[in-house]
């Protein structure tokens, strides 16, 4: 816009609105001329510029615009959120939504999912029926003038809209229930993982980042075992994401992943990992860990550096909560009190007398 030197081209200002992003404001009028200036391919601009930037001062290189990001919670949004003690509303509502996704079949199952756990939810239709769209929102959130609030899939993340929730529930449709969900899942992503290394040394004929969508509902199905677990979710989230969207394919292992996934969700309490988790669901948790950081290299191979470290940093937190649970495992098995290797040599022999 303002090419240097360039004297009549358009007068801008930057200004430095939070610690996290400044705002450019520009008068798209030359000052020579007078005539109107019109922007073309302003966003990639200025986001080579920026790119060339952060290079030069040694800053953090920021992700390219590839629509792999959740839409950030607004400013007004943030603020109500504090004013309620609250997270906001777009945060719950996708997690909500995913993990209703991954529990369900088909739209009359995913609607039942978030009703029944407390949230408003309306369909959108098509004059012949077919669903189209959907939008969510908080009961009782409500605008000043008295309105439900509302976020459709699409805008709360980019793999949440109804069209492509519905085909992943096409691809995830078939297979039987099995009766150990968890041995299963720890099965098929040991499989998954080898099907991402194949697809690393050119030998696979899988997907990865199909593999990766996929892995984002194990993770999410796991989620409830423990808040560090919810929070290795959060984390891979943008990495399970292809960039310009996802589009799923037909892909065993993928396919595998998602229905195992339904399944660990519908079946917590039949697999008895409702309460404290048992070593299959810390197995499971290991081989999810060593899947998350195969990904994170084939992220890394292929050029995508910021969703190969949230997909380590979701792997760090899967493998912190598999530490703690074998730390207290540790703990609950040298008891005070209890007979073990610890006490053999400070134990009296029978008949010996006493000192």
């Amino acid at each position: 816009m303002a090419v240097r030197g360039d004297a009549g081209g358009p007068r801008w200002a930057a200004v430095r609105h939070a610690d996290d992003h400044i705002h450019i404001a520009v008068v798209l009028v030359r000052q020579d001329d007078c005539r109107r200036f019109w922007p073309s391919w302003d966003y990639p601009r200025l986001r080579a510029t920026a790119n060339r930037i952060e290079k030069r001062l040694g800053l953090t290189i920021t992700a390219a615009a590839d629509g792999t990001a959740a839409k950030a919670p607004g400013r007004g949004e943030t603020e109500k959120a504090l004013r309620q003690g609250r997270e906001p509303a777009r945060v719950e509502l996708a997690r909500a939504v995913r993990k209703a996704a991954v529990a369900s079949r088909g739209v009359d199952e995913f609607v039942g999912a978030l009703e029944a756990a407390g949230y408003v939810v309306a369909l959108r239709r098509a004059p012949s029926g077919d669903p189209l769209g959907f939008t969510v929102g908080r009961r009782g959130e409500v605008t000043a003038a008295g309105e439900q609030v509302l976020y459709s899939g699409s805008k709360l993340a980019p793999d949440l809209s109804l069209p492509r929730l519905m085909a992943t529930w096409r691809q995830g449709s078939g297979g039987r229930e099995v009766r150990a969900p968890v041995d299963v899942a720890r099965i098929r992503v040991d499989r998954a993982r080898g099907a991402v290394r194949g697809a690393r040394r050119g030998t696979g004929s899988e997907e990865p980042g199909e593999i990766a969508h996929a892995a984002l509902d194990v993770l999410t199905a796991v989620s409830g075992w423990s808040p560090t677990l919810a929070a290795a979710a959060q984390e891979f989230d943008r990495a399970a994401r292809s960039p310009r969207g996802h589009h799923v394919g037909d892909y065993v292992s993928g396919a595998g992943l998602r229905r195992v996934a339904r399944q660990l969700l519908r079946q917590r309490r039949t697999a008895r990992v409702s309460g404290d988790p048992d070593a299959a669901s810390v197995a499971l948790a290991v081989a999810v860990a060593a899947l998350l950081r195969e990904i994170a290299l084939w992220q890394r191979e292929v050029g995508r550096p910021h969703q190969a470290r949230a997909a380590d940093a979701a792997a760090t937190q899967v493998g912190r909560w598999v530490g703690t649970w074998s730390l207290k495992q540790r703990d609950e098995s040298h008891q005070p009190g209890l007979f073990d290797h610890a006490d053999v040599g400070r134990r009296p022999r029978v008949g010996a007398p006493a000192r």
